[in-house]
């Protein structure tokens, strides 16, 4: 038949599997090529997911309201813009603030209404907040947070992020990934995510927390800020991740 005498010449070019025949085996011991450092390495301790059950979450309401926000506004001083305009606001939806100080995040969570506040988590980078179980503790105590993956372990983030948004949740994450990292750092991470959950977009502009807090020095003095909330940035249909961060980068920067 056609069929065997087909199945006869590829058995002849594949080579014959009897026993006497040689061919190649298997290395007793597979070489590893290191390709960089481990984006997941860093992270000694996962989520924290019971702080955001309903008696932890009142009791890190009455802490913020108590302790967190009365001195973040002694240090910060902050003018408040926008925000009552969120009332008007689908939700969930991604809060996208530019990044030049650790005190960005409890300013920004004391800007939002109660309504946007209770229901928004925070991405914190896994290799600074989520190490160690009481860094992630506290973390996840104060400002509700998430471990998110920065560099190659950002999918994983991501894919976190965008459970956080399916699940009714708003998500902030800073666009620019790192503190101090100017125009030239934003990254399509929000903008890819925000496309893939169809979910808009808050952009936040934060004028003047570097001279409180700078990067790496801590709280430096006390000093004027101003937290601005823009228009919600909608993802139009054939939109690439690209245009929508060139979108967002200019509705924070100006």
């Amino acid at each position: 038949m056609k069929f065997a005498s087909g199945g006869r010449r590829l058995e002849k070019l594949a080579g014959s599997n009897k026993a006497g025949s040689r061919a190649p085996s298997a290395p007793s011991k597979w070489r590893t090529v290191s390709a960089g450092k481990d984006p997941w390495s860093e992270r000694g301790v996962e989520d924290q997911a019971w702080l955001r059950e309903p008696r932890p979450a009142l009791i890190r309401e009455l802490a913020q309201q108590a302790l967190l926000f009365p001195a973040t506004r002694a240090v910060a001083m902050p003018t408040i813009i926008g925000a009552e305009d969120l009332v008007h606001a689908p939700q969930p939806a991604i809060l996208a603030p530019n990044h030049e100080s650790d005190i960005d995040t409890p300013l920004v969570l004391l800007a939002l209404p109660h309504a946007w506040r209770s229901r928004t988590v925070v991405g914190a980078a896994s290799d600074r907040f989520y190490r160690k179980r009481g860094y992630a503790l506290a973390a996840g105590f104060w400002i509700n947070t998430f471990p998110f993956d920065r560099g190659g372990g950002q999918r994983r983030g991501l894919a976190a992020a965008a459970a956080h948004l399916r699940d009714g949740r708003n998500v902030m994450l800073f666009p620019q990934g790192t503190r101090g990292a100017g125009p030239e750092g934003y990254r399509a991470g929000v903008a890819e995510l925000a496309l893939t959950a169809g979910v808009p977009i808050i952009p936040i502009h934060i004028e003047g927390t570097a001279l409180v807090m700078p990067k790496g020095r801590g709280l430096n003095r006390r000093g004027k800020t101003k937290v601005t909330f823009a228009r919600p940035l909608q993802p139009r249909p054939g939109e690439t991740p690209d245009q929508l961060t060139a979108r967002l980068q200019d509705s924070i920067e100006h």
